[in-house]
């Protein structure tokens, strides 16, 4: 076997995203213990004496593009397989609304608690929830883990990130141009049209261009332009899957661990346990947990109350177990906590520790319930119809 073929291996692995993320946050947590004055220099260093351009922002808003097309092209293939139905979404999105709401609500009502103004201010912080990580640690469920699961997982975590980059992108974390915001759709709209007909690699890379410059210029986090480009796609023929597989493996070599190096570096200095840090830490920890498990779960239930179908197989502890794994996140979270506060405050690093321990937590956590509530059940695809 060649080297190349090696590493496609590699990076085809269920587990490869995780790992990537997981070496990344390691070395930078090592790396800022170590000597958190060279992690910053490294990483705040600027680019062709440009004052804006610095390693952290190549990598936040250039390389995590790739990331996000990864997550576009993949929901472009689950959206438009024969046996999807558009309904069935239905349940992640709700549950989606329902864990960013939940998490919001319990952040400013911590805030308001403890007189934190840094909860009040980034109660948008822990809505997100980790796509890559999430979908990765699914696979240490084993074997019996519905495959349903794996759909209403991608399609809450794309729901919840979207809308959690537009919410936050109107409460002032971003001056949003209107004018951008029209440009985006009408390049969108185009793009569409043209990737019906076109090869996807060279049409997916001129509306990527397009829509990361509208973005940019828009003042809404560019890097999400790779998930409307990477969705404008239709990956429904060899070529257009080639493309995805491509995408997603240069997310997971490059993208995913060196946006934990740039992401997780801690001033540890500064992180206590008492004080207003212990507060902001303990408290982003218990919103993950509790917001995403309490608001999920009663954004699945609204969702059916009004008709929706849920997959049989998505049975309650099923689903608390996947809303558990959905505290797993610092890729989006850490993105707004640093335009926030800044990625070298203290607040930042505060909330950096609560979204790690949280992940670890919500993994443990979220496997072992899915293992329990799946021990049962025979391995292999469930084909069972969707339920009224």
């Amino acid at each position: 076997m060649s080297i190349t073929s090696w590493g496609r291996r590699v990076l085809d692995h269920p587990y490869s995203a995780a790992l990537a993320v997981s070496s990344g946050a390691g070395v930078a947590l090592a790396w800022s213990l170590g000597s958190i004055s060279t992690y910053q220099r490294v990483v705040f260093a600027t680019w062709f004496h440009h004052h804006g351009l610095t390693t952290h922002a190549v990598v936040v808003n250039g390389l995590m593009t790739l990331f996000f097309a990864a997550v576009g092209l993949e929901m472009s293939r689950e959206f438009r397989t024969p046996t999807h139905h558009p309904r069935a979404a239905l349940p992640a999105v709700a549950g989606a609304v329902g864990g960013m709401v939940t998490t919001a609500c319990l952040s400013l009502l911590a805030g308001t608690w403890w007189h934190s103004s840094a909860l009040r201010r980034g109660w948008g912080v822990p809505m997100a929830t980790d796509i890559a990580f999430t979908l990765g640690i699914v696979a240490l469920a084993g074997p019996r883990v519905p495959t349903a699961l794996r759909t209403f997982l991608l399609t809450l975590a794309i729901a919840d990130d979207v809308l959690s980059v537009v919410v936050l992108a109107f409460t002032g974390v971003a001056h949003v141009r209107v004018e951008g915001l029209a440009l985006i759709v009408l390049i969108a709209v185009a793009g569409a049209l043209v990737a019906r007909r076109g090869a996807p690699g060279p049409v997916g890379l001129v509306v990527l261009v397009a829509l990361w410059l509208a973005f940019e210029w828009s003042g809404v986090e560019p890097a999400l332009a790779g998930v409307l480009a990477g969705f404008i796609v239709p990956v429904t023929t060899p070529r257009a899957r080639h493309l995805e597989e491509r995408v997603t493996r240069w997310s997971v070599a490059l993208a995913l661990p060196l946006f934990a190096l740039v992401a997780c570096g801690v001033r540890w200095s500064t992180i206590h346990w008492s004080g207003g840090v212990g507060r902001i830490i303990i408290a982003t920890v218990a919103i993950r947990l509790v917001g995403k498990a309490l608001g999920i779960s009663v954004g699945v239930l609204v969702a059916q109350g009004l008709g929706a179908r849920r997959h049989p197989s998505l049975t309650p502890p099923v689903l608390l177990g996947a809303s558990f794994l959905c505290a797993i996140g610092f890729t989006v979270p850490l993105l707004f906590a640093g335009a926030l506060f800044g990625g070298t405050s203290v607040t930042y690093g505060a909330f950096t520790v609560g979204l790690l321990v949280a992940s670890v937590l919500g993994a443990v956590s979220g496997v072992a319930l899915l293992r329990w509530s799946t021990r049962r059940r025979p391995s292999g695809p469930t084909t069972a119809p969707l339920e009224d």
